[in-house]
């Protein structure tokens, strides 16, 4: 998995690259333009008209490597926008700045505090001015710019992060003295404000490109923040083998629904089934065992004694599974919270998922915390966490708590939403990669549950189940919504696009 790195970290790691390849320094920037221009011409094949905004530091001489490699196809008109006289410049952006010059097809405009460019709002306008080096608030001239390129109304490109954003996390001082970014070409890796919610709106869709940094460096350094990506799912997925049967993909169990919200346990079951499982075992109210015989046929039921909810699981051997989970749907009443108590003490390490109202359950009676298996899986959404680990007054606080929770408790926490975020009992934190806004949807959650049941049934170990179902489960929501659109995915969307893995 990638690495989430520091500033501090990715300058030890140029730096490295640059020793050791060798390679010069100029030599690394003219790299890392030859690699945005080949992702720019993929993501925007349409744009004609390209204006790259510079400023005087490494970022603004990517931007000017960048309208180099841009400038040998008649596919742009391009500008360069310099917004530092080139006696300021750093030593890679003179070396680039001097190359631009000489391309007279490259158009080159000064700008200046009294003279701010006009952009054009077909344009893409491509974000260098500022990179991960920038330690302080923009103020003064830069903000005024920064403000401009939003009030411009073009489509922001921004390179590696966008201008103004505090790289490692922490709150801006000022919104209005960041780049609102539509994309994000960001370099090697992720950086970590783009993973949490405060600040990860302003960088817009991101698009991780490797420009070839020294893995040896890379391994020097330490981070607990991993990215989880396409080539971390192929890495894990199990082929299925031919001679295999149903009972090879594991024998699940879910405890789900109550009258009123036996959704929830037929989303959950549908999902896993459609991830893999092999035989599925699904204990509701009686109340809901037409429905799920209906909207499941493959299910197997096991019919609760009571109508309304979840009360007896005396009769259910938990030894007969291999995973279970628990809590979609179940309400939070007294027999729902007692039959989860005497679950909890039945349930087997590394192979226990929990959701919703178990985790709301277990948040008003936090004796049942010490109940929790060893490498159990639970998956709150921010609320639900706060309910376990108290209210927190910022993302970062938030992302502590997790994985606080994850290592005193031995326990893989997922925190939903945007770039989830899986904690291992280890410390280490997985953000996915996949995943649009259009899966903050009812029922999503369910689907989530169903997913890493079926893996966890499969075999994979817990840390494996939660970071491979987080990405099927966010890829499948991405397919949903290029299916139709985000404003229009269902919960019942995610399940059905599963197959497209």
């Amino acid at each position: 998995m990638l690495k989430i790195l520091k500033a501090s970290d990715i300058q030890f790691v140029d730096s490295y690259t640059i020793a050791c390849e060798p390679i010069s320094p100029e030599g690394l920037v003219g790299r890392v333009g030859e690699v945005l221009a080949r992702a720019l011409a993929l993501q925007f094949p349409q744009r004609r008209c390209v204006d790259i905004i510079c400023g005087r530091g490494k970022n603004g001489a990517d931007g000017l490597a960048l309208a180099l490699s841009l400038a040998d196809s008649a596919a742009h008109r391009l500008r360069v926008l310099l917004c530092y006289p080139p006696q300021e410049l750093c030593a890679e952006a003179a070396y680039f700045y001097e190359r631009v010059r000489q391309r007279p097809s490259l158009l080159c405009e000064q700008v200046s505090a009294d003279s701010l460019p006009t952009l054009n709002a077909d344009a893409l306008l491509v974000d260098a001015l500022f990179g991960t080096g920038l330690s302080r608030p923009l103020a003064g001239y830069e903000r005024t710019l920064v403000r401009h390129i939003n009030g411009s109304g073009c489509c922001v490109l921004a390179i590696d992060v966008p201008s103004g954003l505090p790289s490692d996390g922490g709150a801006a001082a000022d919104e209005e003295a960041v780049v609102r970014a539509s994309y994000t070409f960001t370099l090697n890796a992720p950086k970590l404000s783009m993973m949490l919610p405060a600040l990860g709106e302003l960088a817009g869709e991101l698009r991780v490109l490797d420009v070839g940094l020294h893995p040896d460096a890379i391994g020097k350094v330490a981070s607990p923040y991993r990215y989880f990506t396409q080539a971390d799912a192929r890495q894990l997925v199990k082929p299925r083998k031919k001679f295999s049967h149903k009972g090879s993909y594991g024998r699940c169990l879910l405890v789900a629904g109550a009258q009123g919200m036996m959704g929830a346990a037929v989303l959950a079951a549908r999902a896993c089934y459609r991830a893999g499982a092999g035989l599925l075992t699904a204990h509701v109210p009686a109340c809901g065992a037409a429905v799920m015989q209906v909207a499941v046929p493959e299910a197997v039921l096991s019919v609760d004694n009571d109508e309304r909810c979840i009360t007896n699981l005396r009769r259910v051997d938990v030894s007969r599974y291999d995973a279970l989970a628990a809590g979609c749907g179940i309400g939070r009443s007294l027999p729902a919270a007692e039959a989860l108590e005497r679950l909890l003490q039945v349930a087997p390490p590394s192979r226990t998922v929990l959701d919703a109202d178990a985790l709301n359950i277990i948040a008003a009676n936090r004796r049942l915390l010490d109940l929790l298996p060893e490498n159990a899986i639970i998956t709150p959404h921010v609320k639900e966490l706060e309910r376990l680990v108290g209210l927190c007054k910022s993302d970062e606080e938030r992302l502590l708590r997790q994985r606080q929770l994850a290592t005193e408790r031995r326990l893989v926490v997922v925190l939903k939403g945007a770039h989830t975020a899986v904690a291992l009992p280890n410390g280490t934190v997985c953000f996915n990669s996949t995943g649009n806004a259009g899966m903050a949807t009812a029922g999503s959650g369910d689907v989530l549950t169903g997913v890493i049941l079926a893996l966890l049934g499969q075999g994979y170990a817990p840390e494996q189940a939660a970071s491979l179902g987080v990405y099927m489960h966010g890829a499948a929501g991405d397919a949903a919504a290029a299916h139709t659109s985000q404003s229009f995915v269902t919960a019942t969307d995610i399940v059905e696009h599963l197959y497209e893995l």
